[in-house]
């Protein structure tokens, strides 16, 4: 496991090296040519290569800092800073786009703003960017979903996007050169806007990992459906994940089982979960059981039947029944969008209570997201 986080780790530097090596020699080029023909969207577009270079920066600083062992203070490791660093890296860029904002209504207010002077240079410069950022990003977000970088399919998307604004621009400078209309201040406010959602929708994702948000859907329905596959197991339920960086992916489960399932049996199953679940870069930390008496399967049947009508019940499970003490019990998982879902609950108990009279049920309820 920790060789394959130290070989994900020198993935995630090496392509933001290459990314901060791209970003220098196109950003200080288009800053160079932007000031010489006076356009303030070349110029803003080079100031958002330089401020992808910074997050670069910040990535891998996160990536080396986020690496290290766990410790007392920290049992489950720094990996979340690779979302923090994000988050300021995205302060910052917002700030920049607002003033090229601020500058470019400027502009459209004073009339005698003077046009840019697109010359040959410029045209070829923005072509080499967009096809640069166009391949670079691409490679970066396929190798980000491989590995299950958040930071590196974000640099790959956010990079896809610039390559927009490079082509915006070529647009722009046809469009100036067939006739003559200088739309250069509202392709820069165009531009910051689309590099202001871009940076919201990051922080967002980062912010809800920071809070612990429902893991990935398609990793959970993977985990549960490897659960499942084992032949003791007969329902899987109540499935929580929890990232501390992409790396890190702690689990918990809960299983139906046979009530006859011994000690040892149980055990095996739990060490066989935790290896497979492994091999798919989720630690399973907990594998809650909970048994199933066979042998009153038709009392189980008509329960069920009964839990059928109720929508805001979505499946029950964990059977067993006490002759003695004349007590059933099982568990349910609610619909967790439903409102009346614990009303719903309490008439199913009052239901079965007259359907089993002298039987006492004991219904516990989770929600199963």
């Amino acid at each position: 496991m920790e060789a394959k986080v130290e070989n994900r780790n020198r993935v995630i530097i090496r392509f933001n090296v290459a990314g901060i090596m791209m970003n220098v020699l196109l950003s200080a080029a288009k800053l160079i040519i932007g000031l010489k023909i006076n356009s303030r969207a070349v110029m803003l577009d080079a100031v958002n290569g330089f401020s992808d270079m910074a997050t670069s920066i910040l990535s891998i600083l996160s990536t080396l800092f986020g690496g290290k062992r766990v410790d007392r203070t920290h049992p489950f490791g720094y990996g979340r800073l690779e979302y923090i660093t994000s988050m300021f890296g995205s302060v910052f860029v917002i700030f920049m786009a607002a003033h090229a904002i601020y500058d470019s209504i400027r502009d459209l207010i004073n009339a005698d703003a003077s046009a840019p002077n697109y010359n040959t240079a410029i045209i070829v410069l923005m072509a080499i960017s967009l096809v640069a950022k166009v391949v670079y990003g691409l490679l970066t977000r396929n190798t980000g979903k491989r590995i299950r970088s958040t930071a590196l399919v974000m640099s790959g998307t956010e990079t896809i996007g610039d390559s927009i604004v490079s082509a915006a621009i070529l647009l722009n400078i046809a469009i100036y050169r067939i006739t003559h209309v200088d739309l250069e201040p509202w392709l820069s406010i165009a531009i910051s806007l689309f590099i202001i959602k871009a940076c919201v929708e990051l922080m967002r994702e980062c912010g809800n990992k920071l809070l612990g948000a429902k893991g990935d859907p398609q990793l959970a329905r993977q985990i549960k459906e490897m659960v499942a596959e084992e032949p003791e197991v007969l329902n899987v339920f109540h499935l929580t994940l929890h990232n501390y960086g992409e790396e890190l992916c702690l689990g918990s489960v809960d299983i139906e089982v046979d009530e006859g399932m011994s000690v040892s049996e149980t055990t095996r199953l739990i060490r066989r979960i935790r290896r497979r679940a492994a091999e798919k870069d989720v630690r399973i930390t907990s594998v809650g059981i909970y048994g199933t008496d066979s042998r009153d399967a038709e009392m189980w049947d008509k329960i069920l039947e009964t839990v059928r009508t109720h929508q805001e019940i979505q499946r029950a499970y964990a059977f067993s029944y006490d002759d003695d003490a004349k007590t059933a019990s099982f568990l349910v998982a609610l619909n967790p969008d439903s409102r009346g879902k614990n009303h719903s609950v309490d008439m199913l108990e009052s239901e079965l209570e007259e359907k089993f009279p002298g039987i006492d049920f004991d219904i516990d309820r989770i929600i199963d997201p």
